[in-house]
């Protein structure tokens, strides 16, 4: 069967993530971001350009909602096979989305320039649910991939495909979009840097990447906003000289990011989920909702189960406990959804 090149652009694919719907071209800026689209075919191939500084980025592949490939891109514009040795008489839905976090060595984000099958291509079936997740390296999965002893930061050892916020998108079948990175917090990073907290970037498309400076776009709001955002504070607070003052800080901080997350998603449910690592900070936190419901009643906090000690790689979260703070935030959005249950 001869082969078909589609354009990255074409409106057949549905656009995955964070992105400027203006865009002439796609733009893989944040984990997740991408594109998904039924295929029935024997190859499929991706050809993406990047151009990588000392972290490369890596691409990942569902099958049907299932984890079947990740791997590194290279410098420049590389065809990747996808798919081989299918039966193009049952289609997939494919998703083809950056599985790594933006880093700050990037001249620019990785674009997704065409998918070329031995079959046809069509529009996936839309979702009807969009869940937006802020976080730092537990949504972006750090440490869910990889062997125990792996300590180097280093983006084979992130996955997005395998942390909570994919694992709850797809088991609820939503569409998601993130704004995480590693090590930053809602007020400090995990090194006490004040700039490093995700508030200051919110409204931005992809402020780390050059390019992305610019206003995000008002993208559709989502039903659900889930915001993972304390563990390094609660490193960084060790070293202040004023704790108290820095935990109002923090509840200060909460509060204005859940306002700009209201700006922009007027109609979510917004759940502060904390405690993947820890419950060091659950007070300011859960101080920060409270006192916040008091003018938006669709703010909830959820304490998350403590992994324990069950670490992966970069002595981060294993697979299994992002598995159980899936359960945990789907069972919370579920209860949400059928307001079967008042959130406190």
């Amino acid at each position: 069967m001869a082969f078909r090149s589609y354009t990255a652009t074409d409106p057949l694919f549905q656009r995955l993530g964070r992105h400027d719907p203006k865009e002439k071209h796609v733009a893989l800026w944040w984990s997740g971001s991408g594109l998904r689209f039924h295929a029935a075919c024997a190859e499929l191939i991706a050809e993406i350009t990047c151009t990588p500084g000392e972290h490369v980025p890596w691409m990942g592949v569902l099958l049907d909602g299932a984890i079947i490939a990740r791997f590194p891109l290279m410098s420049g514009t590389h065809r990747y096979p996808l798919l081989e040795g299918m039966d193009p008489a049952f289609p997939h839905e494919i998703s083809l989305m950056r599985d790594t976090q933006p880093t700050f060595d990037e001249a620019q984000p990785p674009r997704l320039e065409a998918l070329i099958c031995d079959g046809k291509l069509t529009a996936p079936q839309e979702r009807s649910c969009l869940i937006e997740f802020l976080g730092d390296s537990l949504t972006v999965g750090e440490g869910t991939v990889g062997p125990h002893s792996a300590m180097e930061w280093r983006m084979s050892y992130l996955s997005h495909m395998h942390a909570f916020s994919s694992l709850v998108s797809e088991s609820m079948h939503a569409d998601k979009r993130l704004i995480a990175l590693s090590g930053w917090g809602v007020w400090r990073g995990w090194d006490g840097d004040a700039t490093h907290r995700i508030g200051l970037i919110y409204d931005a498309l992809c402020a780390p990447t050059p390019g992305g400076e610019m206003t995000c776009p008002n993208l559709p709001g989502a039903a659900f906003v889930v915001i993972n955002l304390g563990t390094n504070d609660s490193n960084a607070i060790k070293s202040v000289e004023d704790p108290q003052a820095a935990l109002q800080e923090i509840q200060d901080c909460a509060i204005s990011l859940m306002e700009k997350v209201r700006s922009r998603n007027p109609e979510a449910d917004i759940i502060w989920a904390y405690g993947l690592c820890g419950h060091d900070l659950e007070a300011p936190l859960h101080s920060a909702v409270e006192k916040h419901r008091a003018v938006d009643p669709h703010v909830h906090y959820l304490s998350l189960s403590d992994c324990n000690g069950d670490v992966g790689s970069r002595s981060h979260p294993s697979f299994d406990a992002h598995r159980i703070a899936a359960r945990e935030i789907e069972d919370c959005l579920t209860a949400l959804a059928s307001k079967e249950v008042s959130m406190s």
